[in-house]
């Protein structure tokens, strides 16, 4: 039900004629946050000496609009929860241009996904130096990341 909401909302956003012809640029990330009461979705987090956490991997269009989230385990590394990603920017019913992502979703069968569905992939691999661009534009999913912690109670 909530995931019908929110498609009904995103189309509602871009419902300008021209808006929704504009091809999107999305940008994904993802961040870990500590669950204190366990949960299905928590696993030992790496980057915090395995204490219990969850990761949420998000979606955002390049101007700002937060096109959808999933949730995992803090051990499930970015590139698993890669595809979901892509799928979930569909009930905008544009067409994705550009996908922007930080090496951790760096893979080839994430870049075979993007190349299939027409997407120019914009990843930066990993061992690469920083640097790539993606800062310029990391920012957009960064504020969408707080503002999902912020409100984590929301759903």
């Amino acid at each position: 039900m909530l995931a019908r909401v929110h498609g009904v909302l995103l189309r509602m956003a871009r419902s300008d004629p021209e808006a929704a012809a504009r091809e999107l640029d999305v940008i994904v990330d993802s961040c870990g946050v500590r669950a204190k009461q366990g949960g299905d979705l928590t696993g030992p987090n790496p980057t915090d000496r395995g204490k219990r956490g969850t990761k949420y991997h998000i979606v955002v269009a390049s101007d700002g609009l937060p096109l959808g989230a999933v949730a995992s385990a803090a051990n499930v590394h970015d590139t698993r929860m890669f595809p979901e990603l892509p799928r979930l920017a569909l009930p905008v019913g544009a067409r994705i241009a550009r996908l922007l992502a930080d090496a951790g979703y760096d893979s080839a069968d994430n870049l075979w996904l993007c190349l299939r569905e027409g997407i120019q992939p914009l990843i930066r691999g990993i061992g690469s130096e920083h640097g790539s661009g993606l800062g310029v534009v990391h920012s957009v999913v960064e504020n969408a990341n707080a503002w999902l912690l912020n409100n984590k109670r929301l759903d």
